[in-house]
């Protein structure tokens, strides 16, 4: 990763305001990552924003909790009177551009750096003045910690105890995605000071969302002998059915889960997780989606039947 860490020193040099954006509904690997990435900026004395297109309160709870435990952080948004065009556009955990926070900034930005941990997809942006595309890395976040330790960056402990979240919940509590270098990355975080009881008070989820979980779970059913299928009753936000598929996992015999339930978008969202190096990109890739071979997504005007028919032909 040295080479990638000059690379961006040498390019972030020749710039003085920045944007970093992450994909659209952020997680805490997009959102983690991009605080690493500013306070990276901020040591070189760099003017620097991450662009958040809403408030706090309209993004899941676990992302409003972790935005109230960091301050200091100068956000933007596409109402800001500020000049894209003169600035660089740090795109964080996500490489196409109709999954970005703000699409439309591409129609103001000239330059660009990717840095992203999903399979590349062919509707990729490019033009690029780098773009870093690395599917073995378990998340953002992996990367973003070893290049902090390699500028040898001093972090707050809410920010390293973010980021630790953020490792373990796009891992799966290290199920998914997982090596030595993963390891490493939550001991480095650990060393800079991640609190682990922080950590379970920033994760923690009341009583009614996890009775309203274990419901859905309830009414899942099997497909093919190890896939698991579970169709939620009502609209949901995507990080829900990413929550459930997550916990499909967890039980005997399960090697590939799908969740499936209709977004406020009007689309119907579906997340596909699996273990044993099952491949539900390919899946989801017949429903216009996107991700790696463990971990996919995607909304799709199709009907629920057309998706649970695709998924049967597609996991025998």
């Amino acid at each position: 990763m040295t080479d990638l860490f000059n690379k961006l020193d040498v390019i972030f040099s020749r710039y003085d305001s920045f944007i970093i954006m992450g994909h659209v509904n952020p997680d805490l690997d997009s959102f983690g990552a991009s605080l690493a990435l500013y306070q990276r900026l901020k040591s070189i004395n760099k003017q620097c924003y991450i662009f958040l297109e809403h408030d706090c309160s309209e993004y899941s709870n676990l992302m409003n909790k972790a935005m109230c435990k960091v301050d200091s952080v100068n956000y933007i948004n596409s109402k800001s009177n500020v000049d894209f065009s003169k600035m660089l556009l740090v795109i964080l955990d996500v490489h196409q551009k109709n999954r970005l926070e703000y699409p439309n900034i591409m129609n103001s930005i000239n330059d660009i750096i990717i840095l992203d941990h999903h399979i590349k997809d062919p509707k990729y942006i490019n033009n690029t003045k780098l773009t870093y595309i690395n599917s073995n890395l378990s998340s953002m976040i992996e990367l973003m910690t070893y290049y902090l330790d390699y500028c040898e960056i001093k972090i707050n402990s809410n920010l390293a105890t973010i980021m630790l979240a953020g490792l373990e919940i796009d891992t799966n509590n290290y199920n998914l995605k997982t090596t030595s270098r993963t390891y490493k990355a939550a001991s480095i975080l650990m060393e800079m000071g991640a609190d682990i009881n922080t950590k379970r008070e920033l994760l923690k989820e009341s009583k009614d969302e996890f009775i309203k979980r274990a419901d859905y779970i309830k009414n899942s059913y099997i497909i093919n002998n190890n896939v698991a299928i579970c169709i939620l009753p009502e609209i949901s936000a995507s990080e829900t059915l990413a929550e459930v598929s997550d916990e499909l996992l967890t039980f005997e015999d399960v090697e590939q889960s799908f969740t499936i339930a209709k977004l406020e978008t009007g689309k119907t969202g579906v997340s596909a997780r699996s273990l044993n190096n099952k491949d539900v990109l390919s899946v989801i890739k017949k429903l216009n989606g996107g991700g790696n071979k463990t971990n996919a997504a995607t909304s799709t005007n199709q009907t629920i039947d057309e998706i649970i028919n695709i998924i049967e032909k597609n996991t025998r």
